[in-house]
């Protein structure tokens, strides 16, 4: 018995001392190595980052809109201008066609670009936002004409939710289609 009571607290410590050292990083932390994952993406692909919408198209080839909400837009094409051409209403439905892909130097992609990759495209109505996360459907409202392309990074905050609890930004390249 002396035996255990001596070896009870030294147990005690070593165990406290090993659950105190933890690998997991607070949401403080995760929001902190989102932003720099950010910072660094747009480094290395030479992005300009403005905090105005460009007055003239084409953009800059680099050129990201950085929106209140936090989301980086490029518009790459406008899409149908014509007198007749489609635009964007509250509840239309929009079919998107996409890349996504980790902001990572070694990036994972998801693509949903055209039927061979995946045969039957997501298709969401625009403003209802228990379809599509807030992140898409900003997005969405610039292009906001049949055919247009864009290119977006979308922060956690705005993602969906699987990207909200883990705290991981993605970027995605779109383009849509509007269904009246």
């Amino acid at each position: 018995m002396k035996v255990f009571s001596k070896l009870f607290p030294v147990f005690l410590f070593v165990v406290l001392v090993f659950s105190s050292c933890s690998d997991t990083q607070t949401y403080a932390e995760q929001l902190k190595a989102e932003k720099e994952l950010i910072a660094d993406y747009i480094k290395r692909n030479n992005i300009e980052v403005v905090s105005e919408f460009p007055t003239e198209f084409p953009w800059g080839e680099n050129v990201y809109v950085l929106t209140k909400s936090g989301l980086y837009f490029h518009l790459i094409n406008e899409g149908d201008t014509g007198v007749d051409a489609d635009t964007l209403d509250a509840n239309d439905l929009v079919v998107p066609r996409y890349y996504q892909y980790t902001l990572n130097a070694k990036s994972d992609t998801v693509s949903n670009w055209n039927t061979v990759d995946y045969p039957y495209p997501t298709a969401f109505n625009y403003l209802d936002a228990t379809q599509v996360c807030a992140g898409w459907h900003e997005a969405v409202s610039y292009m906001k004409r049949n055919n247009s392309r864009a290119r977006f990074i979308v922060r956690s905050k705005i993602g969906f939710s699987d990207a909200s609890d883990a705290v991981i930004p993605y970027g995605y390249e779109m383009k849509i289609k509007i269904q009246k």
